[in-house]
């Protein structure tokens, strides 16, 4: 299996207080809403344990038809309202895609919060598996502005 490694760094202003964006962040229902990697997939997160350092949780994404990858989150740190890091590993069909660490560092700001995300990838899956790391985030990011203002 070879792997590949990338890293994606992200900033955004939103216009809604940090306390919002940690909740959307955090909260099940939230993230599906902003979550999806583009506009024909679904994030489907059910019957899960409430997110939790050292917590995990399994959800499925994917077309709305059918959500067929399989996403574990790792929660690792969440530091209410400021940080928030979990791993999520993505797998279809019985093979791992890729893993990937993401950050997110909140700060109050004038206009509401400074977001801050990095996001280091290891790719299981070819060449265009990174594209759709980096498409699928930018979008889940748009996503995430639009949903919290």
């Amino acid at each position: 299996m070879t792997a590949d490694f990338g890293k994606l760094q992200f900033a955004r202003t939103l216009t809604a207080p940090v306390d919002r964006v940690y909740l959307a962040l955090t909260t099940p229902q939230d993230r599906m809403a902003w979550g999806p990697p583009d506009t024909a997939s679904v994030v489907l997160i059910e019957g899960q344990p409430a997110p939790t350092p050292g917590g995990r949780e399994m959800s499925r994404c994917g077309p709305r038809d059918n959500p067929y990858v399989d996403v574990a989150t790792d929660w690792i740190v969440m530091e209410a309202p400021s940080r928030l890091i979990y791993a999520e590993t993505l797998s279809a069909e019985g093979e791992v895609l890729g893993t990937s660490l993401a950050t997110f560092e909140l700060d109050a700001a004038d206009a509401g919060t400074d977001m801050r995300v990095t996001v280091q990838i290891v790719n299981f899956s070819g060449d265009e598996m990174m594209s759709e790391f980096e498409g699928g985030w930018s979008h889940a990011l748009e996503n995430l502005a639009a949903h919290v203002a």
